[in-house]
């Protein structure tokens, strides 16, 4: 504060440089009228002399870093402020006094009156900064020149000096409010200025006070490593929870991180859950430090009462990636997203081959829209075979993206691109509708499932309504439309997913869980998810034939299904000697290359009426079941 005061004594200088000339005119005039009184003279010399020193002292200031400087320096530059200000004081009074008691009753007395006078008037706004300053140059100015007055014994100098005298204790009174009112505007612009560069939940910079931080480290020619970091699904702990428990988290890793900051580093929350970090660590040592804030961030906390876990995805751009701070910015945004395409929970460093990946993927997020929009897209269909019967009973739908120039597009490249940009619900909406029109063309005991992604269950999109609109009009039965999810789409807010497959349900939907015997938390939502179907995913058949254990797993999940009602799907069944193993177990359905590959619906429908030999079908290439990524996997 006081570095702020003492910089307003030296906010005018244009002020100071006219009123010395000023003076030092009037009193060059008073020599003149006087016919060249030498007093007057030396007076105009010194008022110039004084002038010239509050320059040098106003020049000095100017080459003084304030926020940097010492306390020496500071009361040295106040010093000399005080100085030039009392000088001019005393040589202001000086002149009036002078001119009042030799020159009494002629017009150059009234000359330095005005003078006098008007000086007193103007010194209250002059140093407000410091009262003390403005108080005795008051003082000084006006006790002699009184005196003078006074001593006249002429009736109309004393009215003078009475009027002085009242002039003299208002200027002095008011000197300490406008200091009053300037240290309080001085402090409302201090918090102006702070909350123009400050987070108000973290305390620590904004997005505004970052960049001026950082630009003024490139400007000065240091090098900086941007470090980008964002907490994952934030949006739905805000939801969950609410946002106090937002908010509270915002602050809890505000805190972290600036407990892990080393001298030098610049943090700051550039967004609602975006933060930043510059730093002059270099690339392995800021990957060591991401490191370190993914665990941290990454375990349990209590906040406003409620349990909550988070995970950070960051992103890293070493010093010297780019000839820009702008550059820069862009390096560890694309370093950013990588972390997040590859699974959140981690960091990515910024590399040249990162940014030739990060451009391809965005020429096929380009050509997606086009694609969608062309109708490059189609579906293939893959039948699930009733062990007893050797007939199908389901065919589940999988989605193919033709692309003219670069073929068949793998769905591990275009589903999470999908989910990602939100394109999802456009080609969600269209496989569940062309996946309907397809089912009616099948015999009525067949019916069709369609994989869902965690995006579809947003709650800006209506899955529900679609669904049940799409029945409606195209008149299938309900219960011939099977929903698949995984535990992924369960992540983000399974309150919100759960409500919604009830509803589904209600519809007359049946829903199955996808991928079971992957995840860390299957059995937990067999206990309250509202589901008909769990399908063994092809990963865990594979074991079979292979591994007893695996064996000896699937007998307890079949067993478990039996339990709790619900029917079974084993997918990715390729060879004869997994066939066999599970044609032992009480399974609903059995789905794989053994049987059939995905195909058109054309070639479809003459399949599904017809029984298969299971002991006499061939095994097919490995990869029995639907390939990785046909299923809407949750990447957003």
């Amino acid at each position: 504060m006081k570095s702020e005061l003492v910089a307003a004594l030296y906010g005018t200088p244009g002020t100071i440089t006219t009123g010395a000339i000023m003076v030092a005119a009037v009193m060059a005039a008073a020599a003149v009228l006087t016919g060249g009184d030498a007093v007057f003279g030396l007076m105009t010399a010194a008022m110039l002399a004084i002038g010239a020193f509050r320059q040098i002292a106003h020049r000095r200031f100017m080459r003084v870093d304030l926020p940097k400087a010492s306390d020496a320096e500071i009361d040295r530059l106040e010093r000399l402020a005080m100085f030039g200000a009392w000088s001019t004081a005393a040589l202001v009074s000086s002149f009036g006094s002078y001119a009042v008691l030799k020159y009494t009753y002629q017009p150059v007395a009234v000359l330095a009156i005005a003078q006098t006078i008007g000086y007193l008037a103007g010194v209250s706004g002059r140093n407000s900064s410091r009262p003390l300053i403005t108080r005795v140059q008051i003082l000084i100015a006006a006790v002699p020149f009184l005196l003078a007055l006074a001593s006249t014994g002429d009736a109309a100098y004393v009215v003078i000096g009475l009027t002085v005298a009242l002039t003299t204790v208002l200027t002095f009174s008011s000197a300490q409010v406008i200091h009053r009112m300037f240290v309080a505007r001085l402090r409302t612009m201090r918090e102006l200025e702070t909350l123009a560069v400050n987070d108000t939940i973290t305390s620590l910079y904004n997005r505004r006070g970052f960049m001026r931080e950082i630009r003024a480290i490139a400007t000065a020619g240091q090098p900086v490593t941007l470090i980008s970091i964002d907490i994952d699904r934030f949006k739905g702990i805000n939801d969950s929870f609410g946002h106090d428990v937002g908010d509270a988290l915002l602050q809890s890793f505000g805190d972290m991180l600036s407990a892990e900051l080393r001298r030098g580093d610049i943090a700051a929350r550039t967004g609602g859950d975006e933060f930043m970090v510059a730093t002059s660590r270099d690339a392995p040592e800021a990957a060591t430090f991401a490191r370190r804030l993914v665990m941290l961030l990454g375990s349990q906390r209590v906040l406003a009462g409620r349990h909550v876990t988070a995970t950070a995805s960051i992103g890293i751009a070493p010093a010297g990636c780019a000839s820009s701070i702008d550059e820069a910015l862009k390096c560890v945004d694309i370093a950013l997203y990588r972390a997040k395409l590859e699974g959140r929970n981690r960091f990515a460093v910024y590399t040249e081959a990162i940014q030739d990946e990060h451009e391809d993927g965005r020429a096929i997020e380009a050509e997606l829209r086009e694609g969608i929009r062309r109708g490059e897209f189609s579906l293939e269909f893959q039948p699930i075979y009733n062990p007893r019967s050797g007939t199908a009973t389901m065919a589940e739908t999988l989605l193919r993206w033709n692309h003219p120039r670069r073929g068949v597009v793998s769905p591990e490249i275009f589903i999470p691109l999908a989910e990602r940009t939100g394109l999802i619900t456009v080609l969600g909406a269209w496989v569940l509708d062309q996946a309907i029109r397809t089912a009616l063309t099948w015999p009525r005991s067949v019916g069709v499932s369609v994989n869902v992604s965690a995006r579809q269950f947003d709650r800006g999109h209506d899955l529900v309504g679609l669904v049940a609109a799409l029945l409606r009009l195209h008149g299938l039965e309900p219960h011939r439309l099977t929903i698949e999810i995984t535990e992924s789409s369960l992540i983000a807010d399974a309150e919100h997913v759960t409500a919604r497959l009830v509803a589904l349900r209600a519809l007359g939907v049946r829903i199955a869980l996808d991928d079971f015997g992957t995840g860390y938390s299957s059995l937990s939502y067999l206990a309250h998810l509202p589901i008909d179907t769990i399908k063994i995913d092809q990963a865990f058949t594979q074991e079979l034939g292979s591994s007893r254990k695996a064996e000896y797993l699937m007998n307890a999940i079949t067993q478990l299904a039996h339990d709790l009602k619900l029917r079974l799907i084993v997918e990715g069944v390729e060879t004869q000697e997994q066939l066999a193993i599970i044609q032992k177990h009480a399974t609903h359905g059995i789905q794989g290359f053994v049987f059939a590959r995905p195909m058109t619906a054309e070639k479809l429908l003459p399949m599904i009426g017809n029984r298969v030999a299971t002991g006499r079908t061939k095994s097919a290439r490995p990869g029995g079941g639907p390939r990785k990524g046909d299923r809407f996997s949750e990447v957003a």
